[in-house]
C-alpha cells in the first residue's frame, strides 16, 4: 500500500533542509515505521520502492549544487532530456583524433577526426549502495538524512570513478603530457609545484582536487620546504595550524573530495586517496564535457540474511574527455595510505 506521494516529497524536502514544522519528527518516525515496522521485518515491495524513490529524488536534488560546484571546476556540465540528441562541440585548437568516453563498464576511443562536434552518447553509470533499515526506525531524522546524503555523495563519486578511468586510459596512450604528470615515491612540493606551472599557462588560478590525505601531504611540506616556509603568510599558517582541510598549498587552490570508508576496519575507501587531479581555474574550455541526461534511478532489493536494504543508483550520462593537455596528475606511490 503506497501512501501519498506529493505529501511525503514535502516532508521529506522539509526534514533534509531543516525546515520541520511541528509535526514532521513524528510524521517521520510514523511513516518509517509503517515501511519498515521495528525494523526487523521485511517491507512491504510497494512501500520500499516508494520511500527509496523518493530518497533518490530527494538525494538527486542535493546532489546536484554539489556536482555543479565540483565537476564545474574541470567539466562542462550540461543537462538534457532523456531522448534528445546533444553534440559535444570539438574545440578548433583541439587537434585531437580520439576524445574518450566512458562506456558505463570501461573506456571507449571515438574518433574525432576532421570533426567539429560528436554526439553526446548517454551511458548508464551505476554504483552499489546499502543500509540499515534499523537505524532508521531508531532513529528517523538523523539517519533519514544521513542516508539521503550518503546517496548524494555516491552521485558525485560515481562521476569521479569515471573521471579516473578516463584520465588512466588517456596516460596510458600518451596523450596527457609527461610534464602533467608526477608519479612517485615521496614527491616534494617542488615536483607538486612543477605541475602547478603547467596547469597556470592555459589561465586562472590551477585548483587541486584529491583525498584529504594527499593534501594534507603536499599543504604540510609548506612548513618545512627551504623555500615556501619562508614565504608563508599568517593567513596560510593559521589554516594549516587550524583549519580541518588546507585550501592553499604554494600557487594553487586545493579541494575536498569526500571519500568514506568502505568496510569495518576502516581500511577501505571508493576512491584512490593517493591521487589527485589538477584542473587550471577559471577557464571557459575545461578537459571534460559532461552531459546529464535525467535523474538519478533507483533499483532495490533486500538482503535476506544480513536484513540490509540493497540498491544499485544509475545515472544516464555521456561523460568525455576532450583533450588531455589541460589536466595535471599527481600520484604519490609510497607516503600516502590508508
Amino acid at each position: 500500500m503506497k501512501l501519498d506521494t506529493v505529501k511525503i516529497k514535502g516532508l521529506f524536502s522539509r526534514v533534509v533542509n531543516n525546515k520541520m514544522k511541528a509535526t514532521d519528527k513524528s510524521d517521520i518516525e510514523t511513516y518509517i515505521k509503517k515501511v519498515f515496522g521495528d525494523g526487523t521485518v521485511t517491507p512491504d515491495p510497494s512501500m520500499l520502492h516508494q520511500f527509496n524513490t523518493l530518497v533518490v529524488q530527494q538525494a538527486d536534488e542535493i546532489a546536484k549544487p554539489m556536482v555543479t560546484n565540483l565537476l564545474s571546476l574541470f567539466a562542462n556540465l550540461e543537462q538534457e532530456k532523456p531522448g534528445n540528441l546533444k553534440l559535444i562541440r570539438i574545440p578548433k585548437k583541439n587537434k585531437a583524433k580520439v576524445i574518450w568516453s566512458a562506456s558505463g563498464s570501461g573506456v571507449d576511443l571515438v574518433r574525432v577526426e576532421g570533426r567539429e562536434n560528436v554526439p553526446a552518447v548517454p551511458q548508464t553509470l551505476s554504483t552499489g549502495f546499502y543500509y540499515e533499515p534499523l537505524d532508521l526506525v531508531t532513529d528517523s531524522v538523523e539517519y533519514f538524512n544521513k542516508l539521503v546524503n550518503d546517496i548524494a555523495n555516491a552521485k558525485v563519486r560515481l562521476y569521479l570513478d569515471n573521471i579516473h578511468q578516463l584520465t588512466a586510459a588517456a596516460i596510458a596512450k600518451g596523450k596527457i603530457p609527461p610534464k602533467n604528470v608526477s608519479v612517485g615515491s615521496n614527491l616534494t612540493l617542488k615536483k607538486y609545484s612543477e605541475v602547478a606551472s603547467v596547469l597556470q599557462r592555459y589561465g586562472g588560478r590551477p585548483v587541486f582536487i584529491a583525498d584529504s590525505l594527499l593534501i594534507d601531504y603536499f599543504a604540510f611540506q609548506q612548513s618545512t620546504d627551504s623555500t615556501y616556509k619562508n614565504l608563508l603568510t599568517d593567513g596560510i599558517k593559521n589554516e594549516l595550524l587550524t583549519a580541518l582541510n588546507p585550501a592553499t598549498i604554494g600557487r594553487t587552490t586545493a579541494v575536498n573530495l569526500i571519500n568514506p570508508f568502505t568496510d569495518a576496519t576502516n581500511s577501505k575507501v571508493e576512491l584512490p586517496v593517493n591521487k589527485g587531479y589538477m584542473f587550471a581555474g577559471g577557464v571557459s574550455q575545461k578537459p571534460f564535457s559532461i552531459v546529464e541526461y535525467g535523474g538519478l534511478r533507483q533499483y532495490t532489493e533486500q538482503d535476506i540474511e544480513d536484513e540490509r536494504v540493497k540498491m544499485k543508483i544509475a545515472q544516464s550520462a555521456s561523460v568525455n574527455l576532450l583533450f588531455g593537455e589541460a589536466i595535471g596528475i599527481i600520484e604519490e606511490q609510497a607516503a600516502v595510505s590508508i
